[in-house]
């Protein structure tokens, strides 16, 4: 119905929500967080969500948990984010599991760091749902830097492959850059292009500047195949980004032409710094044409 009559879905959704059934407040306050068939309103999602968690539904004490943590309709809160987490959490709840233990993770107390294992240990071994893909991540994160007992290289090997292979983006690099390090490259570039080819933009803008600072030229241009695919949403600063690094020759021969039509598209759609890019690539074009003129008078006098 959302896909044939998205007004009419919203419609249904509503009147079950009002109706008091919490699977229904959960949908319709993701519908209204979403934006999808009604106008965005992630106050109204919140209140939904709350509603919902009210009744004892994990799924909406996640989504209330969320709210805190992103600020979606609510001024960003981690102590509550957090305490919401654990009550969906302890109601078995796979994702609020993995919330938890990362937003335990980001408090900084290392005396929290084995329950943070056991949570991702637990959620990895439990599935390949995204959630699960998520935990197999962290938990090869934790064996490969020893956050909850000794380092435990092959271990974390095991986890970032097995969670590489059902398409996690971030397994999938983390997994090349442990290659890159133990000398298969071949098998490493693989995966960084699966990475860099199967992901979304966010992770694209997080991992180019990393490659791109990398010694290595094959990492490096792996960087700027990134920001390649990220350019090609047409973003004012994704297209400047691209721009200096073919402006730069980061990963090979500079490319001037190129950059330059980046910088005018960025340009035209308010970038400060691609204008003043413009400015500083004609200058010298200016310079050299002057100078070509006036040897082509001097020719003629």
């Amino acid at each position: 119905m959302l896909a044939n009559n998205p007004q009419a879905a919203v419609r249904w959704m509503k009147a079950a929500a009002q109706a008091g059934l919490a699977p229904a407040q959960l949908v319709f306050g993701q519908l209204l967080l979403d934006g999808r068939g009604i106008v965005r309103d992630p106050k109204a999602a919140f209140a939904w969500f709350e509603r919902a968690a009210a009744t004892g539904d994990p799924e909406a004490r996640n989504m209330v948990g969320r709210c805190y943590e992103q600020g979606w309709g609510v001024p960003v809160d981690q102590a509550r984010a957090t305490e919401s987490f654990e009550i969906a959490a302890q109601a078995g709840h796979l994702w609020a599991q993995v919330n938890l233990a990362q937003m335990l993770m980001r408090g900084g107390d290392p005396k929290d760091r084995p329950r943070c294992f056991a949570l991702f240990k637990a959620a990895a071994e439990g599935g390949t749902s995204k959630a699960n893909l998520k935990a197999m991540n962290s938990l090869a994160r934790f064996l490969e830097e020893g956050w909850a007992g000794p380092c435990d290289p092959a271990g974390a090997l095991f986890w970032y492959m097995k969670a590489a292979k059902l398409g996690d983006h971030w397994a999938q690099y983390n997994l090349a850059t442990i290659l890159y390090r133990t000398g298969d490259v071949g098998t490493a570039d693989q995966w960084l292009q699966r990475a860099v080819a199967n992901s979304d933009n966010g992770f694209r803008r997080r991992i180019a500047p990393l490659l791109l600072a990398q010694p290595e030229t094959t990492l490096r241009r792996r960087g700027l195949e990134a920001l390649q695919r990220i350019a090609e949403g047409g973003q004012p600063g994704d297209l400047y980004a691209y721009g200096v690094a073919l402006e730069n020759g980061v990963a090979g021969s500079p490319d001037p032409a190129g950059a330059r039509m980046l910088f005018k598209t960025a340009a035209k759609n308010g970038h400060a710094g691609a204008t003043d890019r413009l400015r500083a690539m004609r200058s010298p074009m200016k310079l050299v044409a002057a100078f070509a003129r006036r040897c082509a008078e001097n020719h003629q006098s």
